[in-house]
């Protein structure tokens, strides 16, 4: 994750927080002083590429709060970021379908504080264990961003920031919390800041706990000879975080994640008893230092590690059942190092440098993948320049090599640009290419019949435009922030299933499509948002793109007391048609959801929140699977008290 210290050492402080603004000039993402002074540690590669051309979105702790009590990230997602598709596929801590700017379901890079989650041998995003209370605020990057970020980065970058100590005097907060289906929810963290003899040290800690017995994810006529109907989980999590700085100009960052999840892979035909149980544990280190005013950097080093155990109990056509796998193993490791330097050069143009090397192995007894290590090296740089004649103008230009183990290299390069008109409207635009490199599965899967690698695979490249205009404002005396992005992809070497073997789809796959958004401050009590998104889809010699919507909007509305008290709010989803993989058509629904919250006392201590799910109970379809529908969340009300001390 690239890091910034152009910031004065002595403003840069101890667990910043972003601010949620989306403005069309270069203050996209404010910076808030706390009281320790060194290096930020948290990432500012977001807030660099909105200054430089890119959209961005930010999803605040406030808002993180109102997606429930038993929300993980896909809720917090799927609730807020304007642009982004998400279907869960059956509730909270379940695997999920997503599609940023027209992408596919891993075109999206996911992040945990820089930390790459879509694994290497596998692919996909794994979402389904990481809860809501640990995380400080989601940074949401849209367009092609191979160049700082790597493979996978088509569409986008969605990085989940941890939440950081902030206070010299212990605090923290609690969280119980209940729903309609049985399920509780429970987290709690507490944080300090001491000081020594290097500098200053902050701690925090956190746990939760989330159990449900969920619902029922397929209707009864889909279901037979089905013995557990609904789909459960119980998933408990702790972390830390260490942060010690030295002086002004040096610190380090520790951070150690462990979860433990039994979840539920629900069927609708012969299941007994299908579980995933899982351990996951992410660790990180990184050190920075600014050298002095024009010269800084960073290493970084991560492991993360996922190991499951898979069951699958079938029922028999006699009553009784069938052994499919017990216990048996899947998991990966992967682990890595990332170098990055910073230079401010003579005019004040900025030099971007770094090197990210990664490691991958895995074992998998229920598909069997003749190869399972890899790993990836690359080397990048990106230029910032300043030009005097053009002030209000900040583009910028890179190029980045990645060569992974078993496949080809690939080479990208991209060029951004931000343009301010004046102090109301933007023009932003940025144009590259990117890449997703063949995972180890692939590769290398060996389940004849069914799946077959190909060792053949070529890099799946695409070129990316992205052009869009941002208003920040007022319309009729109320503030009013705006974007439209338009956005197009053509795909060569598209990576598809051919019956049982991986190839290289022939012909090339186009993407277009438009993105608006919109925050209307219609009083200081009263607010309404709304974004929609089209997708449009052209393919030659046969190669398609699924489960990516043709349109969708989503529309809230919000209402906050004088005293900040108390508030309430609605919000809308639409989804239109979207098509399976095995060419099913699927989607057409609208789901309405409500939250509201109350402090108890003036002093912020105590609160209750609501949130009510599907208010009107509408029965809708998330995806397919074996033909059978996988159905949305009904009806469900979540309560949750907070006390903060």
């Amino acid at each position: 994750m690239i890091q910034r210290f152009d910031t004065p050492a002595s403003t840069l402080l101890l667990g910043c927080l972003f601010s949620p603004l989306l403005m069309a000039d270069d203050t996209t993402l404010e910076l808030k002083q706390q009281i320790v002074t060194a290096p930020s540690v948290e990432s500012t590669t977001v807030a660099d590429m909105a200054h430089y051309g890119s959209k961005v979105d930010i999803i605040t702790r406030e808002q993180i709060e109102r997606a429930g009590p038993s929300a993980d990230v896909t809720r917090a997602l799927q609730m807020f970021v304007p642009g982004l598709y998400v279907a869960p596929k059956n509730g909270p801590f379940d695997y999920g379908t997503y599609s940023l700017l027209g992408g596919r379901n891993d075109d999206t890079l996911i992040l945990l504080d820089g930390v790459r989650l879509n694994n290497r041998l596998y692919g996909g995003l794994y979402l389904d264990t990481l809860p809501a209370n640990a995380i400080e605020r989601i940074e949401v990057l849209k367009g092609g961003q191979s160049l700082l970020f790597g493979t996978q980065a088509i569409s986008g970058v969605i990085n989940i920031v941890t939440r950081s100590p902030l206070t010299r005097t212990a605090s923290g907060e609690v969280n119980l919390g209940l729903d309609t289906f049985g399920g509780t929810t429970g987290d709690s963290r507490v944080e300090k800041i001491f000081s020594n003899g290097f500098g200053d040290l902050g701690l925090l800690a956190y746990v939760s706990h989330n159990v449900s017995e969920g619902y029922e994810p397929f209707r009864t006529s889909d279901t037979q000879n089905v013995t557990q109907k609904k789909r459960a989980y119980e998933v408990t999590t702790f972390g830390g975080k260490a942060i010690q700085s030295f002086g002004d100009d040096a610190r380090l960052e520790l951070f150690y994640q462990y979860a433990d999840a039994n979840l539920d892979f629900a069927r609708p035909v012969d299941d007994h008893k299908t579980t995933n149980d899982r351990v996951q544990q992410i660790a990180t280190a990184t050190f920075e230092q600014n050298i002095n005013e024009r010269l800084s950097y960073f290493l970084k080093g991560h492991v993360n590690d996922w190991d499951t155990r898979y069951t699958r109990v079938n029922n028999t056509e006699g009553g009784g059942t069938q052994v499919i796998n017990h216990n048996d193993y899947w998991g990966f490791t992967d682990w890595g190092v990332q170098a990055e330097a910073k230079a401010v050069l003579p005019g004040d143009h900025i030099l971007i440098i770094g090197s990210d090397n990664q490691w991958f192995k895995g074992q998998d007894d229920v598909l069997i993948i003749d190869n399972e290590k890899a790993e990836a090296h690359a080397l990048y740089t990106q230029l910032r320049p300043q030009i005097d004649a053009l002030p209000n103008w900040h583009p910028s230009i890179g190029i980045r090599h990645e060569a992974m183990s078993g496949g080809d290299s690939a080479t990208v390069g991209m060029l951004t640009s931000l343009y301010d008109l004046n102090d109301n409207w933007a023009v932003r635009g940025q144009y590259g290419t990117a890449y997703k490199l063949p995972n180890a599965e692939q590769l290398f899967v060996n389940e004849p019949g069914d799946e077959l690698g190909n060792r053949d695979l070529k890099p799946e490249k695409s070129r990316n435009a992205e052009l869009g205009i941002d208003y920040k404002g007022s319309v009729l005396e109320r503030d009013l922030q705006a974007s439209v992005t338009l956005f197009k992809r053509k795909i060569d070497d598209l990576i598809t299933l051919d019956d049982i073997q991986w190839v290289n789809g022939q012909g090339q796959i186009e993407m277009r499509g438009f993105e608006v958004d919109a925050n209307l401050a219609l009083n200081d009590q009263w607010s309404l948002q709304a974004d929609m998104t089209r997708n449009l889809t052209e393919s030659r010699a046969g190669v398609t793109i699924n489960d990516v919507p043709s349109f969708f909007a989503r529309s809230r509305i919000g209402y906050e007391s004088l005293d900040r008290l108390w508030g309430t709010g609605g919000a809308v989803r639409y989804v239109r048609d979207v098509i399976s993989s095995r060419g099913v058509e699927y989607g057409h629904y609208s789901v309405v959801d409500a939250d509201a919250y109350r402090y108890l006392d003036n002093a912020h201590q105590h609160r209750l929140s609501l949130l009510v799910e599907n208010l009107f109970d509408r029965d809708y379809v998330t995806s397919r699977a074996s033909n059978v529908d996988n159905l949305g969340r009904p009806f469900t009300t979540e309560v949750r008290y907070t006390y903060r001390f």
